[in-house]
């Protein structure tokens, strides 16, 4: 539980820089590209909000089952992912 809180809240927090990356970028270069970069990142925003465990104990729904070590590993690919676009984004 504590890995998958970790995770998805270090990805809630690299997409939000991201975020903030594309919407500079749109602002300098408004084009098809550069919205779809942005929409891309908030819905990952979205995602990694509303997987996060804490937001579920805030708003009073039950935990998603516990099946081990392979309950962080999907938040563990998008966060490979994100590093990526993060990269991608500084080059």
């Amino acid at each position: 539980m504590r890995s998958e809180v970790f995770f998805t809240s270090l990805n809630l927090l690299l997409l939000l820089a991201l975020t903030g990356i594309y919407t500079k970028l749109y602002r300098d270069l408004p084009n098809k590209y550069t919205v779809s970069l942005l929409v891309l990142s908030l819905a990952l925003v979205l995602y990694a909000f509303t997987s996060n465990p804490v937001v579920h104990f805030l708003f009073g729904l039950r935990p998603r089952p516990n099946i081990g070590a392979f309950v962080f590993l999907p938040d563990l690919f998008v966060g490979l992912a994100i590093v990526v676009l993060l990269y991608q984004s500084q080059t």
